[in-house]
């Protein structure tokens, strides 16, 4: 194996993803709460514990505190999932910017971030399915 490409596959191997799945956060507890049993039910779907929920604000744990949980269990690579429908500045500014600042002080741990949701055409399907229905039930009324 080339000295390069060794070094990549043994920096590979050594690769500890974390999940951070984060949103927005709400006033409301219930809207918190979702995305907590969605990553337990994650959690046990995917059969990986390094996954944590968290929020940009108006929840607990924020993103920060949540960087931190995975990296102190040593994950020293955390991959985000952008639990939003549409990008927007929060995505594109805020949420880097809080990645960037609390893994300063995590040297040698890097980050990607998802995608927001409505990029994945399945969504199409998972909006077209729901409309589908209210169409249905409202010619049988």
């Amino acid at each position: 194996m080339a000295p390069q490409r060794a070094m990549l596959y043994h920096r590979a191997m050594r690769r500890k993803t974390g999940i951070l799945v984060f949103t927005h956060g709400s006033r409301l507890k219930e809207g918190n709460e979702i995305v907590i049993k969605l990553v337990e039910q994650l959690r046990e779907r995917l059969g990986y514990e390094h996954i944590e929920p968290c929020f940009m604000e108006l929840g607990k744990p924020l993103i920060p505190v949540a960087i931190k949980k995975l990296v102190s269990k040593g994950c020293n690579h955390i991959f985000g999932y952008a639990f939003f429908l549409v990008p927007g500045s929060h995505l594109r500014e805020d949420i880097p910017f809080i990645f960037e600042q609390t893994l300063k002080k995590h040297p040698g741990v890097t980050y990607e971030l998802s995608p927001p949701m409505m990029s994945d055409p399945m969504m199409v399907d998972f909006v077209a399915k729901h409309i589908e229905t209210a169409l249905t039930e409202s010619r049988h009324n």
